[in-house]
């Protein structure tokens, strides 16, 4: 299950259509699965985009991204009740 872009990259894509066919049921059950689980991830990256840290560019030093990243998203769950 690849698109010309991620071709080898690793990430789960959906099944394209094969040209001047339509999709089996099987290749529509798992494009709903890879989806439903896109959809979920594309939330949580709109969610942390609600702190204007992610909204906009960082220019904090780059060393310390990786622990602003930790801690917004620790906030993030503590507003949500995880």
């Amino acid at each position: 299950m690849s698109l010309l872009g991620y071709v080898g990259s690793g990430l789960l894509t959906p099944r394209r259509k094969p040209p001047g066919q339509e999709r089996s049921t099987g290749d529509k059950v798992a494009n709903r699965s890879v989806n439903t689980l896109r959809a979920a991830v594309e939330r949580a990256i709109a969610h942390l985009k609600d702190w204007k840290i992610f909204a906009t560019r960082y220019r904090g030093p780059l060393t310390h991204f990786p622990l602003v990243a930790k801690a917004i998203t620790a906030l993030a769950f503590y507003k949500k009740g995880w």
